[in-house]
């Protein structure tokens, strides 16, 4: 183990803020960093915490809502973690930050911890730092630790694997956002949000809403909380507080926590191993295609390659 890291844990032992964000800067550079910590933190990783994802499309408040939860939870005394995902700069590779102004003054908290991370390209929404964040953050004893998606859709669905409880954020007026979770979207859902609902049309879009929800899960043991709210004022914040307390109680109860961390924990083996595999194999291609003259048939020369790629993980 490096010095800078047994340094680094000796203080984040101590619940040192300033040793945490290091170690997550470190961990979200470099994956062969994130290993040796994980090594070191052992079961601490594994520490009680209920993980929210709470995604939606832009402009539905998000950001507002989670503010105000945090600050829910603080006064119910939890420590929380917010990790919030930012698409990524195509050119950088850097998190192009959104309007999270009011969350940033949550930060002078020593019990919240509020850290940006970019998608890094991955379709999932969460990369791999922010995947090792969460674990950080359940080593470091956060009670609570919620993770803002980019925004809906099929590529929001891979980000469900790794929280506990899901939360949908709409408004009304998107009927295009809820035609958009009929065709799919709702199967990540645990709790749906019609955020903004003091404006107009809020009955018509939560009546819908309501009704979808109830169609897709009604075979189902949880029955996801339809829940009205205006970020802005907390309305309705209180009862979504409620809501994720209730859906975590039952997660536990009925043994469904340990078959989620157990799901995500395998989709990130397989991630890993892909992200590895990936870069063997374009290191792999960069050096036979050297020799490869232009052939009318990239199948065939893509299956030849192949072949003796595979052949060569044997050895």
């Amino acid at each position: 183990m490096s010095d800078e890291l047994s340094t680094l844990l000796e203080r984040f032992k101590t619940r040192d803020t300033r040793a945490l964000a290091r170690i997550i800067t470190l961990a979200e550079r470099s994956a062969d960093f994130s290993e040796r910590l994980l090594d070191a933190l052992g079961e601490q990783t594994h520490r009680r915490a209920h993980v929210i994802g709470v995604t939606g499309a832009p402009g539905v408040g998000k950001s507002t809502l989670i503010d105000k939860l945090v600050l829910k939870f603080r006064e119910k005394g939890k420590s929380v973690g917010v990790i919030a995902i930012d698409p990524s700069s195509v050119f950088s590779g850097g998190a192009v930050l959104g309007d999270r102004s009011r969350m940033n003054r949550l930060s002078v908290d020593p019990q919240v911890f509020i850290r940006s991370f970019g998608t890094a390209g991955e379709l999932g929404g969460l990369s791999r730092g922010a995947r090792d964040a969460i674990k950080i953050l359940r080593a470091f004893g956060k009670d609570v630790i919620i993770v803002e998606t980019t925004g809906t859709g099929q590529n929001e669905v891979d980000v469900a694997l790794y929280v506990h409880t899901s939360v949908v954020v709409t408004m009304p007026g998107l009927g295009d956002d809820l035609q958009l979770m009929e065709a799919g979207f709702p199967e990540i859902g645990d709790v749906f949000v019609l955020n903004k609902s003091d404006l107009a049309g809020s009955d018509a879009s939560y009546a819908e809403l309501k009704n979808m929800v109830q169609l897709r899960y009604a075979e189902r043991a949880w029955k996801p909380r339809v829940i009205k709210t205006v970020g802005v004022s907390a309305q309705g914040v209180d009862e979504l507080l409620r809501a994720l307390e209730e859906h975590y109680d039952h997660l536990v109860s009925s043994g469904e926590l340990s078959l989620r961390e157990n799901a995500g924990f395998r989709k990130e083996v397989e991630e890993i191993i892909k992200e590895r595999l990936e870069h063997e194999l374009k290191r792999y291609l960069e050096n036979r295609f050297s020799e490869q003259s232009v052939n009318h048939n990239p199948y065939k020369v893509a299956k030849s390659l192949l072949g003796e790629f595979t052949k060569l993980l044997k050895v």
